[in-house]
């Protein structure tokens, strides 16, 4: 790849507007082996505000022009500062004061109060991790209060008119939370927001920002978070279609996804308690802020131990689920950026984690490495904003050869494709992927993002406003070499106009990134790091000149990897765990290496969640020599298998346990055996079950068991939910709840969910509940509805869905109540 910045000319505008540029820069050319481009300005308005021409072989031609009151750029270079009008020509065009899906309210209107931003041009309705993401990058800083306006427009109260006003999960898989639990990005969204906001709009959203994010943390604390090993469950955030970054075996089963911790679902629920403890002080409320700094901190801690992988120098994409917490020796570019941002990662982590991310030869993959058989989008797929996060956190760390090789891809999508597209195949370098849209509009934020927060490193806090630029060599060089100065005009912060202005020494270093001298606002020098308030700005234009030093020493990029070498690019296929048996007192294990090369590729066992041998030849069996234990232990399995000349590794085999000699350690109350209310009695090929259950209050289902050995068991149901299992808001979820019969003493209880299974015929299992029970004592597992166990469907925004307009959707035909040995005490 190749970029071909034009040489700088220079030709004066006949009217000139003080503070701009209006000189005529030559043309910006790309060009790689897969297309060209030429970028223009054919015309100079009098308020120096240009109108561009973009020529594209793949695409045509493209007409935009720079909007008064948005921030223009000047860099001397025509594809810089006209990809960034771009940027803002699309934000434009996905400004409405309606939106649309047609899932909800049968594709009709919908009013968006104050106006809102839809996600594309072809996704026309608010998705709320699209638009939190979005705010986050860049949007916010453009448009704060159409910003606001669209995250309100994901806040909902409960349907019963009860209040409760939490995050929207939008739909999705297994019929959307708790299987899915990255909501609370609204948060990150909404704090970059609060930064931005003039003062007297500020209060009144961060009044019903504590109000939502406090009432969403208290409720997910109760139901997707696990006190054992301090961490969320729920779905990787924004990789949300199963096949393309989950093992296929999760495809028509997805409890294990709910039962998973994702490194980007974490980063945000962190995120969103950080948020929480701020806006607790910020009201005066110290309990709650020292509470939810508590929690924030001991998640922070609990995720730099369990997905930091020491011998990559990465972070693990997800612990697979509830039998194999293990992490996978796979990478998520967002969570990584993620967890840097955020100041989740240590400093140690956050350098090695940037550094080693792989590279594609048109930018970074979302995902790493890549699944075999499945088609672009997630997998095989590069997302403008997850590279714009990437160059956020290269910049953070002080990685130059990364941050160039973000700002490289960034500008090759959208100067090839005339539009910020939704994605890319990593493989071609073009548009063809599963689904893609036009200005979409968290690449258009990214775009924003290289520019305000990379570039020119401008970052809103609550105290005030941080300038602390990151440009590093070869950008420059590649761009705008022959420019004294870069410069972001009309730059709206709180309501005052600033201008950042970068002045560049003479030079003839290419490679590291250019280090501040000095700064001086309206002429007045200020010291390094401080923030800049409004009060600093006062009520005209002001203007900040940050003085660069020569650039210091540099960081390279990974080599691209060589995407047509298959053991380079993908990991192996999934193996399996075909059967557990007991040989010689011991455990046996039948694998199946789904085809692959033994000589290629050698295993790992794992066994409980921990690695038990690492690196070993495959064969069709192996013997587990330390499971002596497996008398009161029962273990549960996994393999993973790994390419030799590569080292990547493939997704965990699907978790197989020993349940005792003919699954005696399973105690099991089928459909028949069932105390009910609600529903009614009926079977079919899976069973006897309870049909036309769980949607009423009262609706209880009660199974009376008496274990005969002492220990810790998991608690599940056996349940159809007939929704598709990628959609929905209405997922089947119920509160367990464990009664010893003698006492009344509740032992445990906390909601389960049982996800939709496509079918009313299939049958599937639900998450699991952990208790200790006592052998010869008699107890009884009740499943009930309860105010913590609901799903989307009851929160009034979704009465305009088309499957929940006549009430909330919580059905479940339950066919068993059973509880598994998993280790027995005494």
């Amino acid at each position: 790849m190749a970029l071909l910045a034009g040489s700088v000319g220079v030709t004066a505008a006949p009217t000139a507007h003080a503070g701009s540029d209006c000189s005529l820069p030559a043309p910006g050319r790309f060009q790689d082996a897969t297309g060209s481009a030429t970028l223009s300005v054919i015309a100079v308005d009098a308020q120096c505000l240009r109108t561009y021409r973009l020529v594209s072989s793949i695409t045509g031609e493209r007409l935009f022009r720079e909007l008064p009151g948005t921030p223009v750029l000047r860099t001397g270079s025509a594809m810089l500062d006209g990809l960034y009008a771009m940027a803002h020509d699309d934000a434009e065009l996905n400004k409405t004061d309606q939106v649309s899906d047609g899932s909800y309210n049968f594709g009709n209107p919908t009013p968006c109060p104050g106006g809102c931003y839809i996600t594309g041009k072809s996704w026309t309705y608010v998705w709320t991790r699209d638009v939190s993401y979005s705010a986050d990058l860049g949007l916010a800083a453009v448009d704060p209060a159409r910003m606001r306006d669209t995250l309100l427009f994901k806040l909902s109260d409960r349907r019963d008119g009860s209040g409760d006003t939490q995050i929207i999960q939008d739909t999705g898989t297994g019929g959307s939370h708790p299987n899915s639990t990255d909501r609370v990005v609204w948060a990150l969204g909404a704090s970059e927001i609060l930064d931005w906001l003039p003062d007297g709009e500020r209060q009144s959203f961060a009044t019903k920002a504590f109000d939502a994010i406090r009432n969403t943390v208290e409720y997910d604390r109760k139901v997707v978070y696990d006190p054992t090993d301090g961490l969320y469950l729920g779905e990787q955030s924004f990789l949300d279609w199963r096949e393309q970054s989950y093992p296929a075996w999760t495809k028509d089963d997805v409890a294990p996804i709910a039962t998973s911790r994702a490194l980007s679902t974490n980063v945000v629920h962190w995120s969103a308690l950080d948020a929480a403890a701020r806006l607790a002080s910020g009201a005066g409320d110290h309990g709650a802020a020292a509470k939810y700094r508590g929690w924030a901190d001991s998640l922070a801690t609990a995720i730099r131990t369990r997905f930091w992988l020491p011998r990559q120098g990465q972070f693990s994409q997800m612990l697979t689920t509830e039998l194999d917490t293990a992490p996978v020796r796979r990478y998520d570019a967002l969570a990584t950026s993620l967890a840097v941002l955020t100041g989740v990662a240590t400093a140690d982590q956050a350098a090695q984690a940037v550094r080693n991310y792989p590279m594609t030869p048109h930018g970074p993959a979302v995902i790493w490495p890549q699944q075999q058989d499945i088609p672009a989008y997630h997998n095989n797929g590069i997302w403008p904003f997850a590279t714009a996060y990437l160059m956020r956190a290269a910049a953070k760390v002080g990685n130059d050869g990364v941050a160039t090789a973000q700002a490289r891809s960034l500008v090759r999508g959208a100067a090839l494709f005339g539009t910020n597209k939704e994605n890319l195949n990593l493989l071609t370098g073009g548009t063809d992927t599963e689904i893609n849209s036009d200005r979409q509009l968290w690449s258009v934020a990214g775009m924003m993002s290289m520019v305000q927060q990379s570039v020119f490193g401008v970052d809103a806090r609550p105290d005030g406003l941080r300038v602390a630029p990151f440009v590093p060599a070869q950008l420059r060089v590649e761009h705008f070499a022959g420019s004294d100065r870069a410069v972001l005009h009309n730059l709206r912060y709180r309501g005052r106009t600033l201008n950042v202005e970068l002045r560049f020494p003479q030079t003839s270093i290419r490679q590291g990134a250019y280090v501040v001298r000095s700064s001086t606002l309206n002429g007045r020098q200020i010291p390094a790091g401080t923030a800049i308030t409004e009060s600093m700005l006062g009520s005209g234009e002001s203007t900040l000149v940050v003085q660069l030093d020569p650039p210091t020493s540099s960081t390279a990029a990974p080599v691209p990897v060589d995407t047509s070498a298959k053991e380079a690019l993908y990991g192996p296929r999934t193996p399996a765990v075909r059967d557990v048996s007991v040989v010689d007192g011991r455990v046996r294990l039948g694998v199946d290496a789904a085809g692959e090369d033994p000589a290629r590729v050698t295993m790992d066992v794992l066994r409980d969640g921990s690695v038990i041998a690492q690196g070993v030849p495959v064969t069709s069996t192996w013997t587990d020599g330390g499971s002596a234990g497996l008398g009161t232990d029962s273990y549960c399995y996994s393999v993973r298998l790994t390419y030799t000349s590569s080292g990547n590794t493939s997704q965990h085999a699907q978790p197989n346990c020993y349940w005792g000699p003919g699954y005696d350690r399973v105690l099991k109350v089928a459909g028949d055996g069932f105390e009910a209310v609600g529903g009614y009695r009926s079977a079919n090929a899976n069973g006897t079950y309870y049909a036309n259950w769980g949607n009423a209050p009262g609706d209880r289902l009660t199974a009376r068991i008496r274990p005969t050995v002492t220990g810790d068991y998991l608690l599940q149901a056996d349940a159809a939910v007939g929704k598709p299992i990628n959609t929905g808001v209405g997922g089947g979820i119920k509160l367990l709840r464990v009664v010893e019969d003698a006492s009344g003493a509740v032992v445990t209880e906390r909601p389960i969910a049982m996800p939709n299974t496509g079918s009313w015929s299939r049958v599937n299992h639900s998450t699991f509940v952990d208790a200790h029970l006592t052998a010869g004592r008699e107890y009884r597992v009740e499943l009930v509805n309860d105010r913590t166990a609901v799903n989307m469907s009851y929160f009034t925004t979704n009465a305009a869905y088309n499957d929940t307009m006549g009430g909330h959707f919580n059905y479940n035909d339950v066919f068993a109540i059973k509880a598994l040995l998993k280790k027995a005490t005494g």
